[in-house]
């Protein structure tokens, strides 16, 4: 134990010794004076360029909304109002493509669920009803089913109205 404990101990110290080692050098090589252009000029520094001026902001133009240099941070006044697309191409346009998919879905679930309605209800029927299986199933439970994939399709579009909403999109561009 006691050898493992010496082993551990060295390679703490050597790791301990390289990092400060690499630490001095790197203060070294930043710490050393910049390279003379040539022997034969005198050793007076060379002129800085000059600072270019800072741009003072008055309540004007920050108010005005036109931007007074082209690496302004104010944006003009008819940019905002326009809604961007966000970083994987979702605009009004996708969006509403996509509601309208699912809204198109609504109607023959609709229908679905009346007629089982009303065949639960003791309403003739003029449908007839398919088999999948070796039994047909309860038409409660396929009302349930198509009941379950209406709500599911509300929420996606509820869900795609709320990311288009989050997005920028306006309202009065979705269906």
């Amino acid at each position: 134990m006691n050898r493992r404990a010496l082993h551990f101990f060295a390679r703490v110290v050597f790791v301990i010794a390289a990092v400060a080692f690499a630490a001095t050098t790197s203060l070294a090589q930043n710490d050393s004076p910049p390279p003379s252009q040539s022997p034969t000029k005198s050793s007076s520094p060379a002129p800085a360029p000059p600072a270019p001026a800072k741009k003072v902001w008055t309540n004007d133009d920050i108010h005005s909304g036109a931007p007074s240099s082209p690496d302004s941070n104010v944006k003009p006044a008819g940019t905002l109002n326009k809604p961007k697309p966000n970083a994987k191409g979702k605009d009004a346009g996708w969006y509403r493509t996509q509601i309208s998919k699912l809204q198109a879905q609504i109607p023959p679930l609709d229908e679905k669920i009346s007629q089982l309605q009303a065949a639960l209800n003791g309403q003739t029927v003029t449908s007839t009803r398919q088999y999948g299986g070796a039994r047909p199933d309860d038409w409660r439970d396929e009302l349930s089913r198509f009941q379950k994939q209406r709500d599911d399709i509300d929420a996606k579009i509820a869900a795609l109205e709320d990311q288009a909403r989050h997005d920028g999109v306006p309202e009065n561009e979705l269906p």
